[in-house]
């Protein structure tokens, strides 16, 4: 238990690649499908971790087969454009969850279709603000940090190389956790409460509150 906070592994599954020398050569958090998953692992094999950030070594291999819809799911929610989502100069009202998606996208069918379904996570998530955005768009974004970005290369600073991601931010513009890849039902109303009752200030890691010790650090 301490050594997965100590991680900060904050859901399962989470893989942590070490090399020979018992340096972290990657970290995953959460499903990634077979295809995603196989590529991780010549990643890491090959030495493809020494030169090159995950998600670069990624735009590189050839894509799976795509699913039949071809945009982006819609929710009524999500905030429309123009992206101004500084928080650097004036603190917001509200904290902010980005989900980070993209068209042809099996994981976001699942993440729409079912835990974003429930009245219980609509009732949360009426108390964020909440942005959906495109990782291979070029939509323009002012960011939490106040930087004028594409949503293409703010995914990618954030190190964003598979979709669905829910990145979560406070009223100040700082990221507090996210979400990768498919989630549950459960899991999900989980972070929001975490987040709205500002419980991250007194635990960095969302498992050291699950588990409600904060002395593993």
């Amino acid at each position: 238990r301490a050594y997965s906070i100590r991680e900060k592994t904050n859901f399962t599954p989470s893989f942590i690649f070490y090399d020979i020398d018992g340096a972290v050569a990657l970290r995953l958090r959460g499903y990634y499908p077979p295809y995603s998953f196989r590529a991780a692992l010549k990643y890491v094999v090959e030495g493809f971790y020494k030169e090159e950030a995950l998600q670069a070594y990624m735009e590189r291999a050839d894509p799976p087969g795509k699913f039949e819809l071809e945009d982006l799911n819609s929710q009524l929610f999500f905030d429309k454009p123009p992206y101004a989502l500084d928080r650097s100069r004036f603190k917001a009202e509200k904290p902010l969850i980005v989900f980070f998606e993209q068209k042809s996208c099996h994981a976001c069918d699942i993440l729409h279709t079912e835990p974003l379904g429930d009245p219980g996570v609509l009732d949360l998530i009426e108390k964020f603000q909440v942005v959906q955005l495109d990782i291979e768009a070029d939509d323009p974004v002012l960011t939490p940090k106040g930087e004028n970005l594409t949503a293409r290369k703010w995914s990618k600073k954030l190190g964003i190389s598979y979709a669905p991601v829910l990145v979560f931010f406070d009223q100040s513009g700082r990221e507090i956790i996210r979400l990768d890849s498919v989630t549950g039902l459960h899991r999900l109303q989980g972070v929001m409460r975490y987040v709205l009752s500002g419980a991250y200030k007194k635990y960095p890691t969302y498992l050291a509150y699950r588990f409600g010790r904060i002395d593993a650090y």
